[in-house]
């Protein structure tokens, strides 16, 4: 086995073990760089895993377990390692847990994946008159904890206005390109009348109208629309369901989403005109895009900007279903240039937005800390 130069450790209170930014992105990235790996999180057991070592601490089972207990189990567990190691956090449920490890001594860096003040105010489990007093203290928490913290790690660009420019970097959610390499793939021509979807299930990702918007196209072109993923609130499955026929996957890992991409025709994601959706880089698309499929896109914030400029798919407005009824339907009728639009879109993913160019800025970050 290969000697390591570095350890680095990864930590979430909130993530699953294997989620894809944080394993199957940063820590093997960090890894095939030669730094010794472990992610410490909420989880069944230790084990090691591609050469990863992750080391378990109890699963939550309330919510106020997984804002205290796990980060405190979370801490004593990272306190056990050296410090001449890198402790890399994720989640804001993390903060206080990375100010102790630095004044302990030891290099932090934080990886804001959201923009946690704003996405407070979306949280349907947080009561409202507890959201502004819960937003300002998480605003100034990330304040202090940009001058303290040695790195911070954004995930948009509009996440990187709290923190102190000079030690801020973008390391974006872009897909792995080559997770997305296929010996045999089904010819887009070939395919079914498939639209998928997948992501958070619910009201403000655009859920209603994705499967309103369904149910006027179906009445014109034969479509499948499926959709994977965690329903919020769960009550919205039945609510929905009862009235749509759409075809529900239940949570999706990669493989199977790669695998439900390249048997698609159609990739849609238009959640709703709020402030948080017109900022954020959106994951989905860009893996719709990596499997070379046209995409369905809001036509308002940042989504519109890629679709635009990869000229790879349909705009529109998210609450008016008849457009994105209309949308499906010329996608599926003119299938030449669908086709055409998903492999422009293949493209700009392979030669530009994809995870390989990030990860060398992630390096880059990791290289200056040691020197």
């Amino acid at each position: 086995m290969r000697a390591s130069r570095h350890s680095v450790m990864l930590a979430n209170a909130v993530h699953k073990p294997f989620d894809t930014r944080i394993f199957h992105k940063e820590a093997l990235s960090l890894l095939k760089a030669e730094w010794e790996v472990t992610i410490i999180v909420p989880h069944t057991h230790d084990e090691e895993v591609q050469g990863v070592k992750i080391e378990a601490v109890p699963l939550p089972r309330k919510g106020w377990e997984q804002l205290i207990k796990c980060p405190w189990h979370i801490l004593r567990k990272a306190c056990s390692h050296s410090r001449n190691a890198i402790y890399h956090i994720h989640d804001s449920e993390l903060l206080l847990v990375g100010l102790v490890l630095r004044f302990t001594g030891r290099k932090v860096i934080y990886d804001a994946h959201e923009d946690t003040p704003r996405q407070i105010a979306y949280q349907h489990w947080i009561p409202g008159w507890i959201k502004l007093p819960y937003k300002g203290f998480y605003y100034l928490l990330e304040k202090i904890c940009g001058w303290f913290f040695n790195a911070i790690i954004v995930a948009e660009p509009v996440i990187a206005r709290y923190y102190p420019k000079k030690k801020t970097y973008l390391v974006c959610n872009f897909p792995m390109a080559h997770a997305f390499v296929r010996d045999v793939v089904v010819p887009y021509s070939d395919r079914e009348n498939v639209m998928v979807y997948v992501g958070l299930l619910s009201r403000v990702r655009g859920l209603a109208e994705m499967l309103e918007g369904y149910r006027l196209a179906k009445e014109k072109i034969s479509v499948v629309f499926k959709l994977g993923g965690k329903f919020a609130p769960v009550t919205l499955k039945e609510e929905l369901f009862a009235t749509y026929d759409a075809t529900y996957l239940g949570w999706v890992n990669y493989k199977m989403l790669v695998d439900e991409l390249y048997q698609s025709k159609i990739g849609i994601i238009i959640p709703r005109p709020v402030e948080r959706y017109k900022t954020n880089y959106p994951v989905k698309l860009f893996e719709y895009m990596a499997a070379g499929l046209p995409v369905i896109a809001s036509k308002y914030g940042e989504s519109a900007a890629f679709v635009k400029e990869a000229n790879c798919g349909v705009l529109v407005d998210p609450l008016n279903t008849q457009e994105i009824a209309n949308a499906i339907c010329w996608l599926l009728e003119n299938k030449n240039e669908a086709a055409a639009m998903g492999m422009r879109g293949k493209k700009l993913i392979v030669e530009k937005y994809n995870w390989e160019n990030e990860s060398n800025v992630l390096l880059g970050i990791y290289e200056r800390l040691q020197q």
